[in-house]
């Protein structure tokens, strides 16, 4: 999204350059008393008038990617009634989309799995990271621990409400998954939560009740959501990685097939 900003930026500035000059061209061919231009400023203006065709068309491309990226949704598929959320990571890859949605230099990643069946929706976390802590399993945020934050926007106007936040902690001294909810009294066997733990990566599986989130198992229904990762270096230093834009409303949407 920066680029595409950049893109726009850097061909307005060159058309406001260029413009004056095209603009006296043209004026300087329809009277008699101007002088016209020499073949060396003609051959500078011809130069000039090319690169901004060309810049041109890249905004006109910018747009119409940035115009792309807007409407862009998460598929969200309907499996099997008898789909079994603690089946292992090549069965999710079989029966659910797949959102390859980030990458950072340092490896911190992120795939999310999506589907649905008559009672709830499933969500597949898989992150990898070289360095891995889960030393806060205390905290209500866990924030001195490698863990997701998942914000859910569940209304129809979701940019004027707070999101439902879903903190997920993929290990903890007890050797399970521990998970908190904040904005939302949610009963909590309305959640079921699995992860399993390797040295550089993780896989969480989270199984919500539609009706904590006033959806129904029919196409079409629509959920914002919001992906940060909570990132503890060896350094023991803190990296939010937000999955789109840069703050928790920069959300995407999730939309159930039919």
């Amino acid at each position: 999204m920066k680029n595409i900003v950049t893109a726009l930026e850097n061909a307005f500035e060159v058309c406001r350059l260029t413009w004056p000059h095209f603009h006296h061209f043209m004026c300087a061919g329809g009277s008699q008393h101007e002088q016209l231009p020499t073949v060396e400023g003609a051959l500078k203006l011809k130069k000039s008038l090319v690169s901004t065709r060309w810049l041109l068309l890249i905004l006109l491309m910018a747009f119409w990617t940035f115009s792309v990226i807007a409407q862009e949704r998460l598929e969200v598929i309907k499996v099997k009634d008898d789909f079994n959320y603690q089946q292992p990571l090549s069965e999710w890859e079989k029966n659910t989309a797949i959102h390859h949605l980030y990458s950072s230099e340092g490896g911190v990643a992120l795939r999310l799995y999506t589907g649905f069946d008559h009672n709830f929706l499933y969500l597949g976390f898989y992150v990898t990271d070289p360095f891995l802590t889960f030393k806060d399993d205390f905290s209500l945020d866990f924030q001195g621990s490698d863990h997701l934050r998942i914000y859910f926007f569940t209304s129809g106007n979701a940019q004027l409400k707070e999101p439902v936040t879903l903190y997920l902690l993929p290990n903890s001294k007890i050797k399970e998954p521990l998970f908190n909810i904040l904005g939302a009294s949610w009963r909590r066997q309305a959640i079921i939560v699995r992860s399993v733990l390797e040295i550089r990566d993780y896989f969480m599986a989270v199984a919500i009740s539609l009706a904590e989130l006033d959806l129904s198992p029919r196409g079409g229904q629509k959920l914002g959501l919001q992906i940060l990762i909570n990132d503890i270096t060896s350094k023991g230093e803190t990296k939010k990685h937000w999955i789109f834009g840069e703050k928790v409303n920069d959300y995407e949407t999730l939309v159930f097939s039919h």
